[in-house]
């Protein structure tokens, strides 16, 4: 005896099937982020402290060499500020002029 199944039910075991067989697939990989090198400081660190005993002038050179490591630092942090800043503006000019076409879309397909 053959056992024949109605169209219907044929139609949704196939659908139930391939569901099936999708929910198994695995999901398509994320596009990895790009590698951004960023070049470190170019700061020249002054050295070890030369001691409270040290003759004078050696102190005033660490000293002076700190400051100017001090101020390179600032000046680094700052341009990186500066990119990030720049970076943060142009991804948000771009997530906005996203949602302003998926609202013109929704708009024109009446998908308030």
């Amino acid at each position: 005896m053959r056992f024949l199944l109605p169209r219907t039910a044929l139609a949704a075991a196939s659908l139930v099937l391939a569901a099936h067989a999708s929910a198994q697939a695995p999901a398509p990989a994320a596009t990895p982020a790009p590698v951004v090198n960023v070049a470190p400081p170019a700061c020249e660190k002054p050295g070890i402290f030369p001691g409270r005993v040290a003759e004078q002038a050696r102190v005033i050179k660490w000293a002076n060499g700190m400051r100017a490591y001090s101020e390179c630092l600032k000046a680094y942090v700052g341009e990186r500020n500066a990119v990030i800043d720049a970076n943060a503006k142009q991804a948000k000019s771009a997530v906005d002029e996203y949602n302003a076409a998926v609202k013109e879309f929704n708009e024109a397909m009446g998908n308030n």
